[in-house]
């Protein structure tokens, strides 16, 4: 990747975060992006219900002029698939570590068809609750997500994390505009919440693919690595 030297003015990056997490999440990864003059937008997931999710993801699509960089995070994949498709302002989808589905399809059906697929420390951490939502108990969540981040960071991540509507992973994928829409898969080879076996099954479908040697927080593990992409990909919009 180039030295962050570049500017940006005509390609807005839209960053969707994963499962129970929020917009801070891409904040170490942000001042790197304004650095270089690459503008950008964070976008915050009601967690009420995987269509609400994506109706807000495409209301900041909508409100943003000119082209767009759209990235997901993990669930963030799923979000940004249904929100991006049919649209003609997109230069590029990122899936970080992220669920790049077929469209009707969930992420059950992705994971069952990936043979010896492993048990990860995700599974450990999730807890369900009788309104209907889920959330990550703080005791495995290092496990689970932040195994190759700074304790400091780890620690002020697990503090923001929230519940989500239990539904919205369960939800069928409500569009695939990787199909027409040049897209780069970040692969995180020692993730605990989505197996590397799965990305890379996924990332099948990308235009291209990328390796990081981290866990499943790459903004966090990685944010210099993970914004370099980033431009890398809006100077190429």
């Amino acid at each position: 990747m180039d030295d962050m030297d570049e500017e940006t003015d005509d390609v807005t990056v839209v960053l969707v975060h994963g499962a129970w997490h929020g917009p801070w999440c891409w904040e170490e990864v942000t001042p790197l992006l304004d650095a270089v003059g690459v503008a950008h937008v964070e976008v915050d997931l009601p967690f009420t219900g995987h269509e609400h999710d994506v109706a807000t993801t495409r209301s900041i699509l909508d409100g943003i002029a000119g082209r767009k960089v759209l990235a997901g995070h993990s669930y963030g994949g799923l979000v940004i698939s249904g929100a991006g498709d049919g649209r003609s302002d997109l230069a590029h989808l990122v899936y970080v570590c992220a669920f790049m589905l077929e469209k009707d399809e969930t992420v059950f059906d992705s994971l069952s068809r990936v043979e010896d697929l492993p048990h990860t420390r995700v599974l450990d951490a999730i807890r369900t609750h009788d309104d209907g939502t889920s959330s990550i108990d703080p005791d495995h969540a290092v496990a689970a997500f932040y195994e190759r981040c700074p304790t400091e960071s780890a620690d002020r991540a697990i503090e923001r994390l929230r519940p989500m509507h239990g539904s919205s992973t369960a939800a069928s994928c409500l569009g695939a505009p990787w199909r027409t829409v040049p897209s780069t898969y970040v692969l995180c080879e020692h993730d605990q919440a989505i197996p590397i076996q799965a990305q890379r099954s996924m990332a099948s479908h990308a235009t291209q693919t990328v390796a990081l040697d981290t866990d499943h927080s790459p903004f966090v593990s990685m944010p210099n690595e993970t914004a370099q992409l980033l431009i890398d990909i809006a100077n190429g919009a």
